[in-house]
């Protein structure tokens, strides 16, 4: 039974990367700011910590940027409705002396971002677990065995579902590399994706669209 209900979880977690989900500052800006206020309350400063958190940085930044680069991006005029969380919904407002594709300036409507990961987020999201995993065993020196290797995957799948799952874990955590690596990877992540996208960036961090000549 547990077997068949871990099958699920995973299903439902791959399957969620194929989906279309919408941006919300919660999950793109104040939880990776929050992992990475954790990783400096654990860090230690030392030659060695600080040549890994560069490497750390290098990675964090290149897989960022390889899955910001191709995630598909989706803007649909918002739906109004009543809901007892406000702030699950992602409003973005059009600036109305900025055009549309048909070289018509758009009406000053609401719009709400989606973003959807595929094939080249999980394969970012497995690049970050494999690192997460060789550097427990080569900086830390902990015992990498498969149950090792399930129990971290599954961990992490269950964090990226929810992500209060990854808070409600930080007290067993006593490295900071964990935080780092997570942290800087999901910031990259975002700062990517506004970096790309006008849009992305207005809903993350609540700035003005501006259009271009």
């Amino acid at each position: 039974m547990l077997a068949l209900l871990i099958i699920f979880i995973i299903y439902h977690f791959i399957h969620e990367q194929f989906e279309f989900s919408r941006i919300t500052r919660l999950n793109y800006w104040i939880i990776p700011i929050i992992m990475l206020f954790q990783f400096l309350r654990t860090f230690t400063w030392s030659i060695t910590n600080g040549l890994m958190l560069a490497g750390i940085l290098v990675f964090a930044t290149v897989v960022g940027y390889f899955q910001a680069s191709h995630t598909q991006l989706k803007i649909e005029p918002a739906v109004p409705h009543h809901s007892d969380d406000e702030q699950s919904t992602t409003v973005v407002k059009i600036d109305p002396q900025q055009k549309t594709g048909t070289g018509q300036p758009p009406t000053n409507q609401s719009t709400t971002v989606s973003a959807q990961g595929g094939r080249p987020y999980l394969i970012g999201w497995l690049l970050t677990l494999g690192a997460q995993l060789v550097i427990e065993w080569a900086y830390l020196h902990e015992e990498l065995s498969w149950a090792t290797v399930n129990n971290e995957f599954l961990k992490e799948v269950f964090a990226d579902l929810r992500s209060i799952y990854r808070f409600s874990e930080s007290g067993r955590h006593t490295s900071w590399t964990l935080w780092a690596l997570t942290g800087a990877t999901s910031l990259a992540y975002t700062l990517w994706l506004a970096h790309r996208s006008p849009a992305v960036r207005q809903a993350v961090f609540r700035t003005r669209m501006r259009h271009r000549n």
